[in-house]
């Protein structure tokens, strides 16, 4: 199976683009490893190469969800210096993308199983302290999303319509837009990509005014936007 991280992905389709210089140098950045693929994953689903049900049932006892319909995602690997971005560089320190989206795209897979879903993440410490990161997932948990423009001129939602085993269709391409690529990566400090949102797709519908390859929706009208946010995912 081809992986995500294999082949070539414009995060920037016919949109505004950075230099070219930028774009080289975030690209030699994000190529570079020094370890076998096999060192860091066999394949989708597999989170190593032990039985995968036995890890996927561990997996699933890790996870909590509180009243609140948050859902904690404990993973270790993402657990960092933020004054450091430990997805680029060489050698045997370099954390892939994968090595954490994969964990994440297993959360969603069977928490919302047969459902369309839109994925967001965002890094909440542009928003808040780590003191105030409860207070702030739960008031989008109550409001329904991140708050709103007053003059209405940007979309509710960047996200992507989430599809397994899908390239780029997963939340691996969101790592690598915050983690690999230029202007992101040189950020310090440099956040993780903490909190997700998932929404209903049906009640959403696309617009123009998204600035990478993240698409822009709307809520359709008739449908309630606290109701169409479907989950929270925390991580760490």
């Amino acid at each position: 199976m081809r992986n995500f991280e294999s082949g070539s992905f414009d995060f920037y389709s016919n949109r505004e683009k950075p230099s070219g210089g930028e774009r080289e140098r975030a690209s030699e950045l994000d190529d570079i490893d020094l370890r076998p693929e096999s060192e860091v994953f066999q394949d989708h689903e597999r989170i190593d190469s032990k039985d995968l049900d036995d890890q996927l049932i561990a997996l699933r006892d890790q996870l909590s969800e509180d009243t609140g319909g948050i859902i904690h995602i404990d993973i270790p690997a993402y657990r960092y210096d933020f004054a450091d971005n430990p997805f680029v560089g060489m050698g045997p320190n370099r954390t892939k993308t994968y090595e954490i989206s994969r964990y994440v795209d297993i959360v969603f897979l069977h928490r919302f199983m047969y459902q369309e879903i839109i994925v967001c993440g965002l890094q909440s410490r542009k928003f808040t302290n780590e003191i105030g990161r409860a207070a702030f997932i739960k008031r989008i948990r109550e409001t329904g999303g991140l708050p709103l423009n007053q003059d209405g001129s940007e979309p509710e939602v960047l996200g992507r319509a989430f599809v397994p085993y899908m390239p780029y269709h997963t939340t691996d391409a969101f790592f690598r837009l915050y983690h690999t690529v230029m202007p992101r990566v040189a950020e310090r400090p440099h956040y993780p990509l903490d909190v997700w949102l998932i929404f209903d797709e049906n009640a959403y519908q696309e617009v123009d005014g998204s600035p990478d390859f993240r698409q822009a929706y709307r809520l359709r009208r008739g449908f309630d936007r606290r109701a169409s946010l479907l989950g929270v995912a925390q991580i760490n």
